[in-house]
Order: structure tokens, then sequence, then C-alpha cells
């Protein structure tokens, strides 16, 4: 079971921490921090156009 569970939340976890620390880099200081949050928080949008422009799964049209 543990195994399942890790397959299928790694990814979304892994992102979620990221997006959190660019949050609270946000927050804690200017210049450098700033380009920092600028960088985590992207990750996020790039992923999700990523999987948005070119979607995973079955090509196949449903009847």
């Amino acid at each position: 079971m543990t195994n399942r569970f890790w397959h299928i939340w790694t990814i979304p976890l892994l992102l979620a921490i990221v997006s959190l620390s660019g949050l609270i880099s946000a927050l804690v200081g200017n210049d450098l921090w700033d380009v920092l949050s600028w960088l985590t928080l992207s990750i996020s949008l790039l992923v999700i156009g990523r999987f948005w422009l070119w979607p995973q799964g079955n090509k196949k049209a449903v009847k």
C-alpha cells in the first residue's frame, strides 16, 4: 500500500513543497528572495502548462 501511495503522491507533494518555499521566500525578503520566489512559483505553472498543452493518456476518441 505504501508503494502505491508514494507512486501517486510523490510529484504533487514535491510541487506543494516547492510552491510553499516560493511563497515563504516572497514573504521573507527582497531582491534575491524575490527572484527565488518567482523561480519556484513558476515551476508549478510550467508543469500545469505542460500537461494542459500536451496531455497524457489514451489518444483514442471515446464513442
